[in-house]
């Protein structure tokens, strides 16, 4: 399967080609920069990789697509606008499979479908990239976050982000399935909406974290997307994006 960017933002040329060379879809969703440097995490059930979920996404039209997402609050998974909302494919996904700490054929904690998902109008509406960003809430009797712990969030300003080292870790799909990989490296731009940064990423990763760790606490400061040969990118955790992540965490 193939990354929630292809829905929408990749012509069917290019996702037929990508399903069929899947060296294809490392060069326009999100891209290895030089070195694969990533490092694959073995012992996904300590935290924070437990916190962290593969996402199986079924669209209204019956296609499905991966990406990844993480626990916020107790039944609360942050990730893409473009993984719970496809323009393409019927607009909210039609149930995504969330699977917290997978690895590889691993399911340690099981998995849950959900079906209730949040967005907001900027993304829904007008598809602005400054807006991809959205939420998975799970079923009530999947309270993972109660047993797994979540992230903690922060709005941080434009002179604290740049240059500060930040990690990211989800699930790609070059890599074995269902495996997590963790990269980390400087933000080397940063817009009102937006952090520019030379993290590895591929196609599946799209919704993973991407935090700061200081004296021994992490913090989301972005919500990864996509990519580019210049640099991977994340919607900023800016003050609306946190306001409504706020409004999300406890539903």
């Amino acid at each position: 399967m193939l990354d929630a960017w292809y829905a929408e933002f990749a012509d069917p040329t290019t996702i037929a080609l990508a399903r069929q060379q899947p060296s294809i879809s490392q060069t326009t969703a999100e891209v290895v920069i030089g070195k694969d440097d990533r490092i694959q995490v073995n012992n996904t059930t300590a935290y924070p990789w437990r916190t962290i979920c593969s996402l199986i996404m079924t669209a209204r039209d019956g296609s499905r697509w991966i990406g990844t997402g993480w626990l916020v609050g107790p039944r609360t998974v942050i990730t893409a606008g473009h993984c719970v909302y496809m323009h393409r494919h019927g607009g909210w996904a039609k149930s995504i499979e969330v699977i917290p700490g997978r690895n590889g054929s691993r399911r340690p904690y099981g998995s849950c479908i959900a079906t209730s998902f949040r967005s907001v109008k900027g993304w829904t509406r007008k598809k602005r990239r400054s807006h991809d960003y959205g939420a998975i809430i799970l079923p009530r009797n999947c309270a993972y976050g109660n047993r797994l712990g979540y992230f903690g969030y922060a709005n941080l300003s434009h002179f604290s982000l740049l240059g500060l080292t930040v990690n990211l870790s989800g699930y790609p799909g070059d890599k074995p399935r269902g495996t997590q990989w963790w990269h980390a490296r400087r933000i080397k731009w940063v817009t009102s909406r937006r952090l520019v940064y030379n993290i590895d990423t591929a196609g599946g990763q799209s919704g993973a974290p991407v935090w700061r760790l200081r004296n021994g606490k992490r913090h989301v400061v972005g919500i990864h997307t996509n990519g580019s040969a210049s640099g991977n990118s994340a919607t900023r955790i800016a003050k609306p994006v946190f306001k409504n992540i706020k409004k999300w965490k406890h539903v």
